[in-house]
């Protein structure tokens, strides 16, 4: 038994050729899509890696700078004494200087 074959017609070749083609392309413009994301995403990342080292070095060029002030404590004042001979002591809260008998 033998099979017939059916001829490939001149416009049929060309329009196979034209999908080929057509495929081609689409895939080519896909992977062009994907490796410009892919090239942007680490753009943007060594971008925002360099502001971060930008930032850390002007902190730390700051912190070498600046005098080196005391840290910042709770503050007494000693007991005075007012007019009527009471003692009053005062100390600096989180509200403020409070003033105790």
């Amino acid at each position: 038994m033998t099979s017939a074959r059916t001829p490939i017609s001149a416009d049929l070749l060309l329009s196979r050729i034209a999908y080929a083609f057509k495929e081609a392309a689409r895939w080519t413009l896909k992977g062009l899509l994907a490796i410009a994301i892919v090239f942007m995403a680490g753009v943007i990342a060594v971008i925002t890696a360099a502001a971060g080292l930008f930032i850390a070095a002007v902190a730390v060029l700051l912190k070498l700078t600046t005098g080196k002030a005391a840290p910042r404590r709770a503050q007494y004042a000693g007991g005075e004494t007012d007019e009527s001979g009471i003692t009053l002591e005062a100390h600096r809260t989180a509200r403020g200087w409070t003033v105790e008998r």
